[in-house]
């Protein structure tokens, strides 16, 4: 079963070394959390998975309570069926499926 994940760091480029860190203290504190990679960019950070389990969504959600200023867009395919969501200040505030709406 094919499930891969993009999660991208929006915001304030100035914050994303200090949630970066929070994040990696959140991941390796939960057991059921998948190796994943770290990308960097310019005005951006990244992280990608292929996961057996699912997104970690609770390591985000909890990140995102600390840095209210940062939005995290998750963007998945799972055998073909593609999704995502947004989260902002430790809350869900979008979820699709199918192509992405347009912003």
């Amino acid at each position: 079963m094919a499930f891969t994940a993009v999660v991208r760091v929006i915001g304030d480029a100035g914050r994303f070394d200090d949630f970066r860190e929070r994040v990696r203290w959140l991941m390796v504190r939960d057991i059921d959390a998948e190796p994943y990679t770290e990308h960097h960019r310019p005005g951006g950070l990244e992280y990608r998975f292929e996961l057996a389990r699912g997104v970690p969504f609770p390591a985000f959600v909890e990140a995102t309570r600390a840095f209210e200023e940062l939005r995290v867009e998750v963007e998945w395919d799972r055998d073909g069926v593609r999704g995502g969501a947004a989260i902002e200040a430790g809350r869900l505030v979008d979820k699709w499926t199918g192509d992405r709406p347009a912003a």
